[in-house]
């Protein structure tokens, strides 16, 4: 065993917002117990992480279909109000809720069968007319819609997240070993793991895996297949005089004619997004990309046309074939667990899974929330 003191021994290879979170509530519900080293290829944080939009959109973002998900982002977002935000209180967060419109006359029925779904569920969401959906938000298009406002949805600057989470870490005394590549694993002879890395082996008691995107080497062990989805992105500079909020709450854009986008207001900088490529790595942006996003949240809110592009980026978001996540102990290997695929919902799902990576590598235990989502593809 690699018990350091009497402590057990865990490493987490991946430093984004699944990796994050695991060794976060690691930190807090092992204690004494534990000595716990972060490992990630690049600078934690600053990976599809960095790249994402930052929503708590769990009533806006999940599809029909995804009911166990649905659930799943309730009950994370409700970890935000309980334990990160008290604990974290610089990430940007906001409770500004979720604006979701159509931008054409066709929309209108797909909007009407979400919300009624969202009511079967029990959330509290409200139909608005157009002029009611301008009322609370004067800069969306004057031909606006009907529309489902949501209160519940919240955001956090998915970059202060990620900053905060690593400082908290290290004020812990988490090892942070970055840049670090984890080229592989496996079973050690007296129990345990080994980490394969390119600063050498590392013996640990138990490994979390949560890679995100895998590299090459290491996506050959892996007991399922990551597909990374690429997601171009913009920030737009905040109007420099204005006497009122360019937007309060995010646009989320349904479109079954356009496609879907957002447009969603942070301190310093607006988002647009996002497009939705399966291209492998490649992460160049396109003028096709940047158009399509472009002419989606022109049409929902006009007022961009005159903005001052700040940034634009492409992410590769972490899917797994059936676009569910997965949190489960290695089939092949002892005291080895995955954590993986959260997709376009990871700064979302952060403190669930994160929260039951923890409890599943200390005591074996899995909340009700997670139950669903182990490895289907073994």
């Amino acid at each position: 065993m690699a018990e350091i003191g009497g402590k057990l021994r865990i490493g987490i290879v991946g430093g984004g917002v699944a990796g994050l979170f695991s060794a976060w509530y690691l930190a807090r519900l092992g204690q004494e117990r534990i000595a716990l080293t972060l490992l990630d290829r690049g600078e934690p944080g600053h990976g599809t992480s960095w790249d994402a939009a930052g929503m708590l959109a769990p009533v806006n973002e999940i599809e029909f279909q995804e009911l166990p998900l649905f659930r799943a982002g309730l009950a994370s977002r409700a970890l935000y109000d309980s334990e990160v935000v008290p604990a974290l209180p610089d990430i940007g967060f906001r409770r500004a809720g979720t604006v979701e419109i159509g931008l054409h006359a066709d929309d209108t029925g797909y909007l009407k069968r979400l919300y009624e779904f969202q009511r079967a569920q029990g959330q509290a969401v409200e139909w608005l007319t157009g002029p009611q959906i301008r009322a609370r938000e004067p800069f969306i298009t004057q031909d606006v819609g009907p529309g489902i406002w949501s209160e519940v949805d919240a955001q956090v600057d998915n970059r202060k997240l990620v900053a905060a989470l690593v400082a908290d870490l290290k004020r812990r005394g988490v090892e942070v070993l970055s840049p670090r590549e984890v080229y592989g694993y496996r079973a050690n002879e007296s129990g345990g793991v080994v980490l394969e890395t390119t600063a050498g082996e590392l013996p640990l008691d138990r490994v979390l895996l949560a890679p995100g995107v895998p590299s090459e080497a290491l996506k050959a062990q892996l007991p399922y297949k990551i597909y990374p989805v690429k997601g171009e992105m913009l920030a737009l500079d905040p109007p420099r005089e204005s006497s009122q909020d360019f937007l309060r709450a995010t646009v989320r854009i349904r479109s079954k004619t356009w496609g879907s986008a957002y447009v969603v207001p942070k301190t310093g900088r607006i988002l647009c997004g996002s497009t939705s490529e399966e291209r492998g790595l490649d992460r160049r942006l396109t003028a096709g990309g940047m158009l399509d996003i472009l002419r989606k949240c022109y049409a929902a809110v006009p007022g961009i046309y005159e903005l001052d592009i700040q940034e634009t980026w492409a992410g590769l978001r972490p899917s797994t074939l059936s676009r569910q996540p997965l949190l489960a102990a290695d089939p092949r290997i002892p005291g080895a667990y995955h954590l993986n695929g959260l997709f376009r919902h990871g700064i979302l799902l952060g403190p669930l899974f994160g929260r039951a990576a923890a409890r599943l590598i200390l005591d074996g235990a899995r909340p009700p929330e997670v139950v669903e989502f182990g490895l289907p593809e073994f």
